[in-house]
């Protein structure tokens, strides 16, 4: 049984009359994510929004976003999100303003989401097995077939303990 996500979701919007970092940085001691609406032909819109809410709808894969500012209604999807490399917090989001083809395409694949993470996860797996398949068929294959031959496998352990062996400790200095 697969539960239903939401993806779709309705924010408010502050308009930002001021710029910059220290603005951007009493934004965020507000508890308000500053972000950037823009597309579809408009000059780019300063807005601000409640952290708690648009970390929600920012979690979610292909999430659109119904936004509210000075009684305009935009739909909107993230398109460059910045987070703190450090605390789980989200610190600035660019969000643009979709076409109704837009809309259609994104929450298609808002649907599909789960499929579409599935299949990427299973091509990942498959390269990863490849890769090791490839490498782990070399080395005991080349082995086997030198030990087949009445010749000694190459121990790699042995080879590389030798420089170290003959590295000696620089005196300490009296």
């Amino acid at each position: 049984m697969s539960k239903d996500k939401q993806t779709v979701f309705s924010l408010s919007a502050q308009k930002r009359d001021k710029f910059g970092k220290g603005a951007s940085r009493r934004d965020r001691q507000a508890n308000r994510l500053p972000a950037v609406v823009y597309g579809n032909g408009q000059d780019p819109i300063h807005v601000s929004l409640d952290q708690h809410d648009a970390s929600l709808a920012l979690r979610v894969p292909y999430a659109t976003i119904n936004l509210e500012l000075d009684g305009k209604k935009f739909v909107v999807a993230p398109r460059q999100i910045q987070k703190d490399p450090i605390k789980p917090i989200y610190k600035h989001v660019d969000l643009v303003v979709l076409n109704e083809k837009e809309q259609k395409e994104r929450l298609d694949l808002a649907s599909r989401a789960d499929e579409l993470a599935a299949e990427q996860l299973k091509a990942r797996l498959e390269l990863a097995a490849k890769s090791k398949m490839d490498l782990g068929e070399t080395a005991p294959a080349a082995a086997a077939a030198a030990t087949a031959e009445g010749a000694a496998a190459p121990a790699a352990t042995t080879e590389a303990a030798a420089p170290a062996a003959e590295a000696k400790e620089p005196e300490a200095k009296k």
